[in-house]
């Protein structure tokens, strides 16, 4: 029996002022998978996520978290309701010290991980403890923005170009943490450029072009049809 869905969207649209962005998306993820919304920049898969959140509030269709409609709720209350936003430019306090970084949201639910936990699954992070946020690398700036959000107790993640600009070492790292985080129950809707790195952590990919969703993939359904692929992700 496959697991109930988490997070349903059905037919999305958004707008930029007079912009539209997206055009009637419809997906949905079930609890406990990874799913990743694929494409060329520009397509759209950022402003699902800001969607999502309610981060872009000019939007029409519905959203529904947990059973419950979030379409039209502000960050706060979505966020109270267990999902978590980890943007592309992770919006680290420099000021702050990496554990001031790491207490800083509020605990919504219980379920969250320790800070023992945390230091377990991010090793760097525990040996720069009292470093500041603007002494950090881009890759431990990376994985502090996802630590951060790990002990509020949050049932699903909306990840935004994780490993965008990081180096393989750190790459692999983000892609070790994902896996543990998938055994421990969350839920994550990753969007990525990577299609190496998303294929070997996702079980379903979304293909979204010119704000709409023209493709869905399995992880079984991935090794016969690379080139298919491909031609959705090539400039």
């Amino acid at each position: 029996m496959s697991a109930p869905h988490l997070l349903r969207v059905a037919d999305l649209h958004a707008w930029y002022g007079e912009s539209k962005a997206l055009h009637g998306l419809s997906f949905n993820v079930a609890a406990g998978e990874v799913v990743t919304l694929l494409g060329r920049n520009g397509a759209g898969k950022t402003t699902t996520l800001r969607a999502i959140m309610g981060l872009l509030r000019a939007k029409t269709g519905e959203i529904r978290f947990a059973d419950q409609d979030i379409g039209q709720s502000p960050p706060e209350i979505i966020a109270r309701r267990g999902v978590a936003y980890c943007p592309e430019e992770r919006a680290v306090f420099a000021s702050l010290t990496v554990e001031e970084n790491l207490l800083l949201p509020p605990v919504i639910a219980p379920g969250g991980m320790t800070l023992d936990e945390i230091s377990t699954l991010f090793p760097n992070l525990s040996a720069r403890r009292a470093s500041s946020g603007a002494k950090l690398s881009g890759g431990e700036q990376q994985m502090l923005a996802i630590a951060r959000i790990l002990r509020t107790g949050a049932k699903m993640l909306l990840l935004d170009e994780p490993t965008e600009g990081l180096a393989p070492v750190i790459v692999k790292q983000i892609g070790v943490v994902i896996r543990a985080l998938k055994e421990r129950g969350f839920t994550v809707l990753l969007v990525e450029q990577n299609f190496r790195f998303a294929s070997r952590l996702a079980d379903r990919h979304y293909v979204v072009e010119h704000g709409r969703i023209i493709d869905e993939l399995s992880a079984a359904e991935v090794s016969g049809n690379l080139d298919r692929i491909q031609s959705y992700l090539k400039v």
